[in-house]
C-alpha cells in the first residue's frame, strides 16, 4: 500500500485531521499521497447536517463556500501535476481555519495569505473565482460517488488505493502526535491486509478539537 489518493474538502474538519495525520506519516512509510478535491459546497450548497447549532451551521456554510475557492486553485494546479503545491496550499489554508478556540469562518483574505505561505504567486488567485474549474472537480466527485452505489454521496475524507476504498468518514477527533500517527497507520495498514476488512463510515463523531 504505497500510492494513495485522499479525497477531501478543506472545509471539513475531519478531513483536515486526516490530512495532518497522513501527510506526517507518508515520508516515514514511503507513501505517495495525492489530495483529490471533493467540494461539499458543490454537493450540498447551504444544506448542513441536521442537528447542528445555528451558529455552527452558519460558520460551516461560509467555510464550505470559501473552500471551493481553494479547490478551484487545486484543480488548476492539478492540470500541471503540481500535487506537492496542492498539498501545501491545503495545509496552509486549513491550518489557518481550524485553530484552537471558538470556530469562525475564514475570510477571502485567508486564501491569499495561504497562497503566499505555500510559495505560490498571486497569479493563481483568479482561478479561485472561476466557475470553469467546477466541472473537473464535479467529474472527480462523480467518479468517487460511483464507487458507493446507492449512497447520496461520498463521505469525506475518503482514502483510496486505486478504486478500492480503504477509509471513508471521520477517523480522528483530535490531532495525534507523530508517534501516535505512525502507530495508528501501522495498525490501519495491517488491518487493510485482511481479506475480511470492509471500509466503514463510523457513526457521527464528536466535533473535533484542535491544538
Amino acid at each position: 500500500m504505497k500510492d494513495l489518493v485522499l479525497a477531501a474538502d478543506p472545509a471539513c474538519p475531519w478531513s483536515w485531521l486526516t490530512v495532518r495525520w497522513l501527510t506526517a506519516v507518508a515520508p516515514h512509510r514511503g507513501l505517495t499521497l495525492r489530495l483529490q478535491p471533493y467540494s461539499l459546497w458543490l454537493r450540498d450548497g447551504e444544506t448542513q447536517a441536521a442537528g447542528l447549532p445555528d451558529f455552527i451551521a452558519t460558520i460551516a456554510v461560509e467555510t464550505s463556500r470559501q473552500s471551493l475557492r481553494v479547490l478551484r486553485i487545486c484543480a488548476a494546479l492539478a492540470t500541471e501535476a503540481r500535487y506537492a503545491d496542492i498539498e501545501r496550499l491545503y495545509v496552509e489554508w486549513a491550518s489557518r481555519v481550524f485553530t484552537p478556540g471558538p470556530p469562525q469562518a475564514p475570510t477571502p483574505a485567508v486564501l491569499a495569505e495561504s497562497l503566499a505561505a505555500a510559495g505560490l504567486d498571486d497569479t493563481w488567485l483568479p482561478h479561485a473565482d472561476s466557475p470553469s474549474w467546477d466541472t473537473p472537480i464535479t467529474h472527480q466527485m462523480d467518479q468517487l460517488d460511483a464507487l458507493r452505489p446507492g449512497n447520496r454521496g461520498a463521505a469525506v475524507p475518503t482514502l483510496l488505493q486505486g478504486d478500492q476504498i480503504l477509509l471513508q468518514g471521520a477517523i480522528l477527533a483530535a490531532p495525534v502526535t507523530p508517534e501516535e500517527g505512525l502507530a495508528l497507520w501501522d495498525a490501519f495498514a495491517l488491518l487493510t491486509t485482511s481479506p475480511t476488512y470492509v471500509a466503514n463510515s463510523p457513526t457521527p463523531p464528536p466535533f473535533p478539537a484542535f491544538a
